[in-house]
C-alpha cells in the first residue's frame, strides 16, 4: 500500500499561504502609499435594493484594507489622508468624490432609528428653504452650539484637525450651559456641502442629516435674485438664465447622487438621491415651519425651548416667514413651466420630499428623552383613576373614553335616556358650567387639552353637576379627577378595521362635524389608508402618549397595561353584553325596562351605512397591517371582556 507524502502537502500548503501574504502585503503598501488616490467612482447608477443604503460595513472597506479588522479609528484615519489627496477645484461644488458614493451614505444614520448620544445633527443648509431660520432656532431658542463651514477649505482643515471625533458632545450630556469655556466643542454640524461635510463623520460619530425642502421654481427664483444686477419681477431674466450654459439645473438632485455640473442629470441620478432621502434625512418644509420644528426637530432630538426663551420658536419661525420673498412666478405660467422643465427631477424630487415630510410625522422615532417625558405622563395622568379591581367609593365618578365610530353615540344617549345620568359634553358653545336639563347634560368642553385644562382649573369634578365624565382623550380627561373625586373608567372597542372604515365614511358626509373632510370623496379606502401621514393605531397612541412619531412593542405593552388596569373593558360587536356588565359595575339601573335594550337595537344612533372591507381582502390586510398595534390591542380587549364576564360579573346560579 503506498501512502501520500504529508510532508510534501503540508510543504505545499505553506507555500500557498506564503504567496498570498506576500500579495496582500504588496496591496496594502501600494494602496497606503500617498500616489494611490481613492478609485473615481464609475458608476452613479443606484441598485433598487433598499439595504444598499442601510448602515451596514462600508462598501469601500476592502479598498481600505478594513476587511475584518476592529481598528476603526486607525482606517478613518487612512481615508481621511487620501480624501486630503484629492486635488478639486476650488469653485467644484458637487461631483467630487468622498470615498465612493456608497461611504457618503453610510456615514449617516437611517432616519427611522432613534438618534443615539453619539449621533451629530448635520444641518444641510439648502439655499433659500428656510435652514437659516433652522439653524437659528437650534442656536438662539435651544441652546446648541453649532459648527458651520461655509467653505470647502474650511471642511479640509477640519478634516485635518479630525474635528467631529475631537469636539463633537452631545446637547443632552453636555450642553453648553455646564462650560465655563466650551471653547471649540460644538453640538451639530452645519453646512452647504453634503459630500464633504460627510467626510469629517466616523464610525464613532455618524450623522443624521436635517434637510429643509422649498419648491425648486421658488430657489431658483431667489437664487436668480441673489446675483448682482437683477431685479424682482424681471421674469424675462430669470427664463434666460435658467436656460443658459451656466445654469445648475436639478441642484439637489446634483447635489445628493454627486452629479458634476455639466454632466446630464439622468433618471438614474434621481432614483439615487430619491433614496437618499427616503431613507437617511429628517425632512423639514419651508412653507410648514411650525409642523417641522415643533412637531419633528424637536420630538426626534429631544431638543427644548430654555427656559428663558419661551415662545422663541415661533417668533424666529414669524420672522423668517418674513424675509422669504413672495414668488413672482406664477405657477403653471409660461416662464413657470419653463424653470420647471430645466429642474425636472428636482420637482420630483420635491414631491417624493413632500411625502416623506407626510409620512415621517407618524414613523419618524421620538427621542428617548421625550419618550421618558411622555411616560411619566402616562403615569401621573391615569393615576388619577381608580384600579378597576378597587373597591369602589361613592365619591368615585365614572369616565367614559369615548373610541370615535365605536358605538360612542349611543353609549352617550343611553346614558341620559336610560339611566337619567347627567354627562359632560358641549353641546351650546362657548363651554360651561351649565347643565342643560333637557338633555341631562353639563355644558363642558372635554375633547382638546386646552379644553380639558380650563375645566381642570374650574374643579368641575369635585362641583357635583356630572355623574358620567365623557372624553376621546383618554389620557387629558383622566387629569379632570382629583384626590376627592376619583375617575372610574370604562371605554368600547371596535375592531380597528372597521372602525377605520366607518370613520373614513363618516367623515365623506358629516358636513356638521369639525373632522368632516369632503376632500375624501375623491379617495377610495384603500388609498386613504395608503396616504402618507395616515393617522394610524389610535388607540394604542392615546393611551401611551405617542400622538406622533413611531410605535413599538412598548408602546402596545404600556397601552395593555393601562387598558388591564383601569378600564372595564365593553365590545361595540356585544352591546347586550356591556352594558350588563357596566350596570353591575357601577351600580346603574333602567328607569324603564326595556330602554337599554330598545337603544342598543331599535335606535341606534348615528348610524351610517357603508361598504365593510372583506375580511382578508387586499383593503382589509392594508387597513390592518397599517394598524398592526391597534389590532393587538384589540384582540387583548377581547381576552379582557371574556375574563371581566367570567370572574368580575359572573352571575350567580339559582338551584331551584
Amino acid at each position: 500500500m503506498i501512502m501520500s507524502n504529508p510532508v510534501g502537502r503540508g510543504g505545499k500548503v505553506a507555500r500557498v499561504f506564503i504567496l498570498v501574504v506576500l500579495i496582500a502585503a504588496t496591496l496594502l503598501a501600494a494602496l497606503s502609499s500617498s500616489s494611490i488616490l481613492l478609485p473615481v467612482e464609475t458608476s452613479s447608477a443606484p441598485s433598487s435594493d433598499v439595504d444598499n443604503y442601510r448602515d451596514a460595513p462600508n462598501p469601500t472597506s476592502q479598498i481600505d484594507g478594513i476587511g475584518g479588522s476592529n481598528d476603526g479609528h486607525r482606517h478613518d484615519g487612512i481615508r481621511r489622508r487620501r480624501l486630503l489627496q484629492m486635488e478639486v477645484p476650488e469653485e467644484a461644488l458637487h461631483g467630487r468624490p468622498v470615498a465612493g458614493q456608497g461611504a457618503v451614505i453610510n456615514m449617516f444614520r437611517r432616519a427611522k432609528d432613534v438618534v443615539s448620544e453619539s449621533d451629530v445633527p448635520f444641518l444641510l443648509r439648502v439655499p433659500h428653504a428656510s435652514s437659516d431660520v433652522v439653524y437659528d432656532i437650534m442656536t438662539q431658542c435651544y441652546g446648541l452650539v453649532g459648527k458651520h463651514y461655509d467653505s470647502t477649505q474650511d471642511l479640509e482643515r477640519a478634516l485635518r484637525a479630525n474635528a467631529v471625533d475631537s469636539y463633537y458632545v452631545s446637547s443632552h450630556d453636555r450642553p453648553a450651559s455646564l462650560f465655563r469655556n466650551f471653547g471649540e466643542r460644538f453640538h451639530f454640524l452645519s453646512t452647504p456641502h453634503y459630500q464633504e461635510g460627510a467626510a469629517l463623520l466616523t464610525r464613532k460619530h455618524k450623522g443624521r442629516v436635517i434637510l429643509m425642502m422649498n419648491h425648486p421654481c421658488n430657489i431658483a427664483e431667489a437664487m436668480y435674485l441673489s446675483r448682482p444686477g437683477t431685479k424682482r419681477g424681471d421674469l424675462e431674466g430669470l427664463v434666460r438664465h435658467v436656460t443658459s450654459a451656466d445654469y445648475h439645473d436639478n441642484w439637489m438632485t446634483r447635489m445628493l447622487a454627486n452629479v458634476p455640473h455639466g454632466t446630464e442629470v439622468t433618471e438614474e441620478h434621481f432614483r439615487e438621491a430619491r433614496m437618499i432621502i427616503e431613507n437617511k434625512f429628517l425632512v423639514g418644509m419651508s412653507n410648514d415651519m411650525t409642523e417641522t420644528v415643533r412637531r419633528r426637530l424637536k420630538l426626534y432630538f429631544g431638543w427644548k425651548e430654555m427656559p428663558d426663551q419661551k415662545g422663541c420658536e415661533i417668533d424666529l419661525i414669524k420672522r423668517g416667514a418674513m424675509k422669504l420673498p413672495d414668488p413672482t412666478l406664477e405657477e403653471g405660467g409660461k416662464e413657470w413651466r419653463v424653470v420647471r422643465a430645466r429642474n425636472h427631477y428636482d420637482m420630483k424630487l420635491y414631491a417624493r420630499g413632500m411625502a416623506v415630510f407626510g409620512d415621517q410625522k407618524m414613523r419618524v422615532p421620538i427621542h428617548s428623552v421625550i419618550r421618558r417625558e411622555e411616560a411619566e405622563k402616562v403615569r401621573l395622568a391615569f393615576g388619577h383613576l381608580k384600579n378597576k379591581t378597587e373597591e369602589r367609593d361613592p365619591s368615585d365618578i365614572p369616565f367614559f373614553w369615548h373610541i370615535p365610530k365605536a358605538s360612542g353615540t349611543t353609549v352617550k344617549e343611553t346614558l341620559s335616556s336610560c339611566y337619567r345620568l347627567v354627562r359632560t359634553e358641549m353641546i351650546k358653545p362657548p363651554s360651561s358650567l351649565e347643565v342643560i336639563q333637557k338633555n341631562l347634560v353639563l355644558n363642558v368642553d372635554l375633547s382638546t387639552p386646552d379644553a380639558v385644562l380650563a375645566a381642570k382649573q374650574l374643579q368641575v369634578a369635585n362641583r357635583g353637576l356630572a355623574d358620567v365624565f365623557v372624553s376621546q382623550l383618554s389620557l387629558e380627561g383622566s387629569t379632570v379627577f382629583t384626590g376627592q373625586h376619583m375617575g372610574r373608567a370604562f371605554t368600547i372597542m371596535r375592531h380597528p378595521v372597521k372602525l377605520a372604515a366607518s370613520l373614513f365614511y363618516y367623515r365623506r358626509i358629516a358636513t356638521w362635524e369639525p373632522t368632516y373632510r369632503p376632500e375624501y370623496k375623491d379617495l377610495t379606502l384603500k388609498e386613504y389608508a395608503e396616504k402618507d401621514g395616515y393617522y394610524d393605531n389610535w388607540m394604542v397612541r392615546m393611551l401611551a402618549n405617542a400622538k406622533l412619531g413611531g410605535l413599538n412593542r412598548d408602546h402596545l405593552e404600556l397601552a395593555k397595561s393601562i387598558l388591564r388596569d383601569k378600564f372595564v373593558v365593553g365590545i361595540s360587536d356585544h352591546m347586550d353584553e356591556t352594558f350588563r356588565q357596566l350596570e353591575m359595575y357601577y351600580g346603574w339601573a333602567e328607569e324603564k325596562e326595556g330602554c337599554v335594550r330598545f337603544h342598543l337595537h331599535m335606535a341606534p344612533s348615528n348610524k351610517n351605512k357603508y361598504p365593510v372591507p372583506e375580511r382578508g381582502g387586499p383593503v382589509w390586510t392594508v387597513i390592518a397591517e397599517k394598524n398592526k398595534y391597534d389590532m393587538a390591542l384589540y384582540y387583548y380587549g377581547l381576552e379582557l371582556f371574556g375574563d371581566q364576564s367570567d370572574k368580575m360579573f359572573r352571575e350567580e346560579e339559582t338551584i331551584e
